[in-house]
């Protein structure tokens, strides 16, 4: 019987799981990958991912001996507790143990955006390069830094964390209790919000709907309306200053971007970049190179494989 790695990321509308035999020498899409909402309660969750890690573990006709895990944060990663998910309203859970004494397996549980960057410098855009920065632009903004193979955490849990990084203490609210945050512009869910102020009653100029998802907005822009138009210049002006403050705390020779949204819309990212080369330094900006996730929808995916596995040798 083959001894399989669980993988799992925990988004804020939908979680993916997927297994995957040790050693793990690369990640493919191979197909596996099972995706269902997120339940609304930590206990509906871990009652879904025990039914699905066993459901794989069955088809790949092996046992599952440990389990990685990338969930929104704050996380603390020594004890496996997510500290604070703005988006579901979690604080305080101890998902990583709650699991674990559920499947009867170590787990290993992080912030989603560092399992993201873990597995792009493992298996994706960042292979090969060091320091590697992953950003991850959806229902939110996260970031994670990975130097030398292991992710950069800093005292408190929450290195990196630009999402949070407020850009006008007079700006929107935030789904973190604080104005003005990055994410508040740039996220989907900051992007939806701003359209909401923009158009309340429901209705653009025309007289026709108003955009209401992220994806009508961009859409709206594209086509040219002066209100969504802001709002994406808005987001990425935002964004930016989340980029530049990465390259210049880490220096980054690779920053990777994933998330819906980070994939979804180029040239969203490709703006925030070219505006983060007016904030920094000549040097910096003349060498930092920001490209798309290499593993698409599955850089959180394959960083939990790797999490999961944990010691060296299982992962060749």
């Amino acid at each position: 019987m083959n001894d399989l790695i669980g993988a799992v990321d925990v988004g804020a509308t939908k979680t993916l799981v997927a297994v995957r035999p040790l050693p793990i020498a690369a990640w493919a899409n191979d197909g596996g990958t099972i995706r269902f909402p997120t339940p609304g309660t930590p206990g509906g969750l871990i009652d879904a991912l025990e039914g699905t890690l066993r459901t794989l573990a069955t088809a790949a006709g092996g046992r599952v001996i440990a389990v990685g895990v990338g969930t929104p944060g704050p996380v603390d990663a020594t004890r496996g507790i997510v500290v604070h998910a703005p988006n579901q309203g979690w604080r305080d859970i101890a998902l990583g143990p709650l699991l674990a004494a559920q499947l009867g397996v170590p787990v290993a549980l992080d912030d989603d955006a560092n399992v993201g960057a873990l597995g792009e410098a493992t298996f994706g855009a960042g292979a090969g390069t060091d320091p590697v920065a992953y950003v991850t632009v959806s229902s939110g903004i996260g970031s994670g830094m990975v130097v030398a193979g292991r992710i950069v955490r800093g005292a408190h849990g929450a290195a990196g964390e630009v999402g949070h990084l407020v850009v006008d203490a007079a700006g929107p609210r935030c789904g973190c209790g604080d104005r003005g945050c990055i994410e508040a512009y740039a996220s989907g869910t900051g992007l939806e919000r701003r359209a909401r102020e923009t158009w309340p009653r429901g209705r653009g100029p025309d007289g026709g709907p108003a955009p209401r998802t992220a994806a009508e907005v961009f859409r709206a822009a594209r086509a040219g309306d002066a209100g969504a138009r802001r709002i994406i210049e808005d987001g990425a002006a935002a964004l930016s200053r989340g980029f530049a403050a990465i390259v210049a705390t880490l220096d980054p020779e690779r920053l990777v971007v994933g998330g819906a949204i980070g994939l979804a819309q180029p040239r969203y990212v490709t703006r925030a970049a070219h505006l983060a080369q007016k904030l920094t330094i000549a040097e910096s900006r003349s060498r930092a190179t920001i490209v798309r996730a290499a593993l698409g929808g599955e850089s959180v995916l394959a960083g939990a494989a790797v999490l999961g596995a944990g010691t060296p040798g299982q992962v060749a």
